[in-house]
C-alpha cells in the first residue's frame, strides 16, 4: 500500500515537471526527459533533477547580491519553474513559470518580493501551484476567487502594502492622493461631521466582499460624494477604478461609471501675456547697478523671497514644474555653448526617459547671476558654508533644519513658493488669482506664440505633441489672423460714404 502511494506521488510531481517546463527549448526539453527517465527509474525524481542539472543552488547571499542593470533580467530557481527577477529599479522578485492546458502560451505567477519571500519559501510556493496544476487547479482562478472573498478594507488595505509602494514605480504624490481619498470616503476615517453625515445615508462599502459590490451600489456613494466636492468624487472613481485593476483584476469592475455620469471638471489653462510676463519679470529681478549682484534692498522693502523670486523666474524662463526646478543641484547645470540642465526624474520620464532639457540665454542668465550672487558673500540668501548640503542647492531653503508646524524641515531647498508668488502678481498689477502652474502654460502659451512649432513645444516641455497642442488653442492672436485673412469681398472694399 505504501509502495502505491509512494509511486501516484511520484507520477503527480512528474506530470506537474512536464506542464511547467514545457516552454524550454527543444534540446532542453530532450535533456529534461532524458533525466525524468532515469529519476523514474531511480524513484528519486525531483532530487535527481536538481542535481543534475543546477550547478549552483540560488542562495539567500547569491539573491541579495544580484546587481541591477537597465533592462530586467532573472535567473532560475532550484524549483523547474522558478524565477528570480531583477528590475531595472533595484525590486527583485519571484515568478513561477507554468502552462495550462489548452492555452497556447505559459503563464506567470508572482510569488512575492525579495527578501519579504525568501528563498526557501518560494520553492515551497512554487511546489503547491505545481500540486494545484496537476489537480486540474488553474491557479489564477483560484487566486481570482479568494481575492472576491475579501472585504473592500481589507483588499485595499493589502493593496496599500503590496502593490502601492514606490518600488512598484508609484510616485509619492500618487500615494498620498490616493490614501488621502480613500481615508475619508471609504475607511471613514475623518472628524469632519459633514461627511460622516452624508456616508451615514449609504452601505459602508468597506465591510462588503469584492463580490458583492455592484455599480448601484458605488453610483450612490459617488452621487454622494459628488454633491460635496465633483472633483473628489471623480478622483473616488478613478482610484477605486485603478485598485481594481490593478489588484483584482477582475472583468466586471463594478467602479466603471459611463462619461455621461461623470463630473464636469474646468482644465486650469490661465497663463500670462507677453505684457504681463515682462511686468512679472520685471518685479521677480531687481540687480544692483554698482555690484551687479540682486539688490538686497529691494527685496527686504518689498518683502520678497529672492530665492523664491529667483525659482519662479527661472520656472518662467524654462517651462519646468516646481519640484523640477527647486530640486536641482549645480552639478546639474551643465554649462557650455549650449547649456542644459539634467534632472533626476521628471513626470514623464518613465514613459520617454527624457531629463535633459536645454535652456535659453535669459534661464542661463537667472543662474550665472545666482553664482555671482552667492560668491564670497555670505550675505548671500544663496551663500551657505561648504559643510552644510545646502551648498550644493541652486535654490536652498532657510527653513532646513529648523521645526515647523509640521515638524522638523528636513528638505534642503525651497518647495513652495505660493506666498512669494502672490506678492509678486500684486506688485506687477495682476488682479486675477493664479496658481504656480500657470508659469509653466506661460512658458508654453508664449513659446508656441513665436515659433508656431507644436514638436520643437512638446521637445521643450518634456511631454508629448498630443498634450503640448493644447496649448496652441490659447493662443488667441492665432484665431484673430485666420480671420483677417478671410476674403469677404471680390477685390476692393466699399468705401463708406458720410451722409450729411
Amino acid at each position: 500500500m505504501r509502495n502505491e502511494e509512494h509511486t501516484k506521488e511520484e507520477s503527480r510531481t512528474a506530470c506537474s515537471y512536464f506542464v511547467v517546463t514545457a516552454f524550454f527549448t527543444v534540446d532542453s526539453v530532450h535533456r529534461k526527459f532524458h533525466l525524468v527517465e532515469i529519476s523514474l527509474i531511480e524513484n528519486n525524481l525531483i532530487k535527481e533533477i536538481i542535481t543534475m542539472t543546477k550547478t549552483k543552488k540560488l542562495t539567500d547571499a547569491i539573491c541579495r547580491d544580484l546587481p541591477r542593470l537597465d533592462n530586467r533580467y532573472y535567473k532560475p530557481g532550484d524549483y523547474p519553474g522558478l524565477e528570480f527577477w531583477v528590475l531595472p529599479t533595484g525590486k527583485k522578485t519571484w515568478k513561477y513559470q507554468y502552462r495550462v492546458k489548452g492555452k497556447r502560451f505559459p503563464f506567470r505567477k508572482k510569488l512575492g518580493n525579495y527578501p519579504t519571500v525568501g528563498v526557501v519559501e518560494a520553492n515551497k510556493k512554487a511546489r503547491q501551484i505545481a500540486t494545484q496544476i496537476f489537480n486540474g487547479v488553474d491557479p489564477r482562478e483560484e487566486q481570482q476567487s479568494d481575492v472576491l472573498k475579501m472585504q473592500l478594507g481589507e483588499a485595499i488595505r493589502q493593496y496599500y502594502l503590496n502593490d502601492l509602494t514606490t518600488v512598484n514605480q508609484h510616485r509619492p504624490n500618487t500615494i498620498k492622493n490616493i490614501k488621502a481619498i480613500f481615508g475619508p470616503w471609504i475607511f471613514r476615517n475623518t472628524y469632519d461631521k459633514n461627511i460622516l453625515s452624508l456616508l451615514g445615508r449609504v452601505e459602508d462599502i468597506q465591510y462588503k466582499k469584492l463580490s458583492s459590490i455592484s455599480p448601484k451600489i458605488f453610483k450612490d456613494l459617488f452621487q454622494l460624494c459628488g454633491s460635496r466636492s465633483p472633483i473628489v468624487a471623480n478622483r473616488l472613481q478613478n482610484y477605486l477604478r485603478k485598485f481594481w485593476n490593478d489588484f483584482v483584476k477582475d472583468a466586471e469592475n463594478p467602479f466603471i461609471l459611463k462619461k455621461k455620469f461623470m463630473n464636469q471638471e474646468n482644465v486650469y489653462l490661465d497663463f500670462l501675456d507677453p505684457t504681463e510676463l515682462k511686468r512679472i519679470m520685471k518685479v521677480l529681478i531687481q540687480i544692483d547697478n554698482r555690484t551687479g549682484r540682486l539688490d538686497m534692498n529691494y527685496y527686504k522693502k518689498n518683502n520678497l523671497n529672492p530665492v523664491s523670486c529667483c525659482l519662479i523666474a527661472f520656472l518662467l524662463a524654462t517651462g519646468r514644474r516646481t519640484d523640477e526646478a527647486a530640486s536641482l543641484t549645480w552639478d546639474r547645470f551643465l554649462q557650455g555653448d549650449n547649456p542644459r540642465i539634467k534632472l533626476i526624474e521628471s513626470k514623464t520620464s518613465k514613459k520617454n526617459n527624457k531629463l535633459i532639457f536645454n535652456i535659453g540665454d535669459e534661464a542661463k542668465g537667472i543662474l550665472q547671476l545666482i553664482q555671482k550672487d552667492r560668491l564670497n558673500n555670505n550675505q548671500s540668501k544663496f551663500y551657505y558654508p561648504i559643510d552644510d548640503p545646502r551648498n550644493k542647492q541652486i535654490f536652498p531653503s532657510k527653513d532646513y533644519g529648523r521645526k515647523l508646524k509640521n515638524g522638523v524641515c528636513k528638505t534642503l531647498y525651497v518647495k513652495k513658493v505660493e506666498a512669494t508668488w502672490n506678492k509678486v502678481l500684486k506688485l506687477a498689477g495682476v488682479e486675477r488669482h493664479m496658481k504656480v502652474y500657470a508659469t509653466r502654460h506661460t512658458f508654453a502659451t508664449n513659446f508656441y506664440r513665436v515659433t508656431r512649432d507644436i514638436k520643437a513645444l512638446a521637445e521643450a516641455l518634456g511631454t508629448t505633441e498630443q498634450i503640448a497642442l493644447k496649448y496652441a488653442k490659447l493662443v488667441g492672436d492665432t484665431v484673430v489672423e485666420g480671420i483677417n485673412k478671410i476674403e469677404f469681398f471680390d477685390n476692393e472694399k466699399p468705401k463708406l460714404v458720410e451722409v450729411v
